[in-house]
């Protein structure tokens, strides 16, 4: 029983205050070493037992390691200039050196390639870089999410079907692409279909496929397709993610979608939920 007082942590909560990803914290709930609530159909994990927890992982002399805190802002600023500069290997270098040092697919996305090309989007609309250089760093990033997704897919079965896209109206195809290599690094069988696909293809491909779930990009304003999209997969009985830029959780759900995810992180734990949950 959880009284009034005891705080309850999400997952990233957790990870942060024990410094380590949360992604490890998922695995030892998972596992049952760590104890947690499902509350709205997510993890919660109690402080009390997060403390007991912590006090067991210490007695093991650090059964999980304590993460290095990465200089997102200075690793940003280094993919910045490379790409402005056409520089694909110094980027795929850089890319090699931090999946090395333990970084995963899902904090490159989140916290270096995501922003650096918001960045990046910014400087074309003030008119300080040229389409052409805007185009050229966004093929860099997406070969080297090619490359990356290729060499970093676990070992093991398939944890379970998703197609990824992004609807109609919505052409920008670096973000499903990201949520495709974050997915397909946690070890799901990812068909990505890439972006503004007519809502008749992405339905007709997930029952082709017999996907588990569809994770769904939105980082523009127009609600058309998407709302079309939802309407169809719901009819279908598809399990849907929605995530990106253009679109908050609130809405998200008003539209019919089942779990919204804000970063590749986010849409990693959701979907092993959600898959894990229409096994059942």
């Amino acid at each position: 029983m959880v009284t009034s007082s005891e705080q309850l942590l999400t997952l990233q909560e957790a990870a942060t205050a024990v410094g380590c990803h949360y992604q490890t914290l998922y695995r030892r709930v998972r596992t049952g070493e760590l104890k947690a609530l499902t509350v709205g159909g997510t993890y919660r994990i109690q402080s009390r037992e997060l403390e007991h927890w912590l006090s067991e992982r210490d007695a093991r002399n650090g059964a999980v390691p304590q993460r290095r805190t990465r200089n997102w802002a200075k690793q940003g600023t280094s993919l910045l200039e490379a790409l402005l500069a056409g520089d694909a290997k110094a980027v795929r270098q850089q890319n090699a050196r931090l999946l090395a040092g333990g970084v995963t697919v899902a904090d490159l996305c989140d916290h270096l390639y995501g922003p650096t090309l918001t960045q990046i989007g910014v400087l074309w609309i003030d008119h300080k870089i040229t389409v052409a250089e805007e185009h050229r760093a966004s093929r860099i990033v997406e070969a080297l999410l090619d490359h990356t997704a290729a060499g970093t897919g676990k070992p093991g079965p398939r944890i379970g079907d998703v197609v990824v896209a992004a609807p109609v109206g919505d052409r920008h195809s670096l973000a499903p692409q990201m949520v495709a290599a974050g997915l397909h690094a946690e070890g799901f069988r990812v068909s990505y279909l890439g972006a503004d696909l007519p809502v008749a293809e992405i339905v007709q491909m997930a029952e082709r496929e017999q996907a588990d779930l569809v994770a769904i990009s939105c980082c523009v304003a127009e609600r058309s397709g998407l709302s079309e999209l939802l309407a169809q997969l719901n009819a279908a009985e598809f399990p849907t993610l929605v995530g990106g830029t253009g679109i908050g959780k609130s809405e998200a759900l008003k539209l019919g979608a089942t779990r919204y995810g804000a970063s590749i992180n986010e849409a990693q734990v959701l979907a092993r939920e959600l898959v894990r949950s229409s096994a059942t």
